[in-house]
This record gives structure tokens, C-alpha cells and sequence, in this order.
């Protein structure tokens, strides 16, 4: 009774690969779209302009939310996020359109927003943390591949610095150990962009606190330097900003 499986079975996958190449010819014979490239976002620069802006904006509000929850001023933090509700209530979708969002960038943007949400409700801290951590390097990324960011290891500096703060203050010292190898790469990628604007004190002051932190030896010296680092990317991030080049 089966016989008849083999040669169904061989003129499916005929009939598959015939599919495919017919695909990959159209593809091939289809001109290219001008308007999916990441400089035109939704088809005009003005368009694109306003993408950039929601998603700074976007990061502002998560800015202000972490210094509410730092506070434990949960009220202020909960209005915050309804106003990060307001700033990007939908992100562009991937597709022809969008060819170079990933789907699961998007869907980890939806989880992580759904977490935050219930945090702020539960008023857990370190949930809090952790997905607002989360959502901005989200966003980051997605200005990455809308092509809106012109360094991209700023961002991903911003986020080892406050992830390694809360791995720290959850005392897991493999995380810590793991972020510090990344703020090593990241600052190396940034290092020089610095050094030739000439602000030899500030990079002396990372390469500084860069070297405790590969020194330390206990959770409680990573939870001593965490706030230093930060602050000193704040300053990275203020010189970039007043370049321009944010």
C-alpha cells in the first residue's frame, strides 16, 4: 500500500525546488526598492526623521522612568511609562518596508514592555530595572538597523553600564564578569573616537575605572565602582551629544 508514497514523495519535492528556483529568479529579475533602504524608513526623509526622533524620545522616557524607580518614587515612574506608551506605541513592522528589523528584536521589545509594565503595577525594583534595561537596548538596536545611529557601541556602552549595575546589585558575579568583557570591547571600539577629540582626561578616567573593575574580586567592590562607571558614561554620552554624533 505504500508504493505509491515514493514517487508522490519525489514529485513533491520536484515540484518544491522547481518552486524555489522559480523564487530566487524573480527575486533576481526585481528591481531593487529604493524606498527599503534603512535611509528612507517610510519612503521619505522627513518620514524617517520623525522614526529617529520617537525612538530618542522613546529612550528619554526611559531615562526618567529608572531615575523614578531609583527613587522609589513609583507614581511618577508609572506616569512615565504611560508616556513611553504614548511616544512609541507601535514599532515599524519588518518586511519590504522595514527589510532590516528583525522580528525577534520586536518581539522581545513586546515581552520586555509587558514585564516593565507589571513591575511598575507590583512595584518590583529590580524587575523594573532589568526591562527598562532591556527595552533601551532594544531601541538602540532598532536605530542601528533603521540606520538613525550613528555610533552604535554608544548604545551598547549605555546598556553594559546599567546592566552591570543590576547584575551587581543582584550579586551574580558571572553576569558582572560578562558585562565587564563587554564594556571592555565596547569602550575599545569608542576609545579612539575620544582620543582624537582631544578629552585625554576622560578616557584616562574610564581606562581607570575599567582596570578596578578587572581587579575587583568581590560583589560588594563591583557594587562600589557600578556608580562611577555610570557616571562616566554619562560623560561619553555628553560628548558625543555635543558633537552631535548621538
Amino acid at each position: 500500500m505504500r508504493d505509491w508514497l515514493v514517487p508522490l514523495a519525489i514529485g513533491s519535492g520536484i515540484s518544491l525546488l522547481a518552486s524555489i528556483l522559480l523564487v530566487e529568479h524573480w527575486r533576481g529579475a526585481t528591481p531593487p526598492d529604493t524606498t527599503s533602504s534603512p535611509a528612507a524608513v517610510s519612503g521619505t526623509p522627513a518620514d524617517a526623521g520623525a522614526a529617529a526622533l520617537d525612538l530618542r524620545r522613546a529612550l528619554e522616557k526611559l531615562d526618567l522612568l529608572l531615575q523614578a524607580v531609583d527613587e522609589e518614587d513609583w507614581a511618577r515612574a508609572r506616569v512615565h511609562f504611560q508616556e513611553f506608551e504614548q511616544v512609541i506605541p507601535v514599532l515599524p513592522s519588518p518586511g519590504l518596508k522595514y527589510p532590516d528589523v528583525s522580528f525577534a528584536l520586536l518581539d522581545f521589545f513586546n515581552l520586555y514592555r509587558v514585564q516593565l509594565e507589571r513591575a511598575l503595577s507590583t512595584e518590583d525594583a529590580a524587575g523594573a530595572i532589568f526591562a527598562c534595561n532591556q527595552l533601551g537596548d532594544i531601541l538602540w538596536d532598532l536605530r542601528v538597523q533603521l540606520g538613525r545611529a550613528p555610533l552604535p557601541e554608544l548604545g551598547r556602552l549605555r546598556y553594559l553600564g546599567r546592566d552591570l549595575r543590576y547584575w551587581s546589585e543582584v550579586g551574580d558575579e558571572q553576569m558582572i564578569r560578562v558585562r565587564v568583557r563587554g564594556l571592555e570591547r565596547a569602550w575599545d571600539a569608542l576609545r579612539p573616537v575620544i582620543s582624537g577629540g582631544r578629552k585625554r582626561e576622560l578616557v584616562e578616567r574610564f581606562e581607570e575605572l575599567l582596570e578596578q573593575l578587572r581587579t575587583a574580586h568581590a560583589v560588594d567592590q563591583y557594587r562600589e565602582i557600578t556608580p562611577e562607571v555610570e557616571d562616566a558614561i554619562r560623560q561619553v554620552e555628553a560628548y558625543f551629544s555635543e558633537r552631535g554624533t548621538r
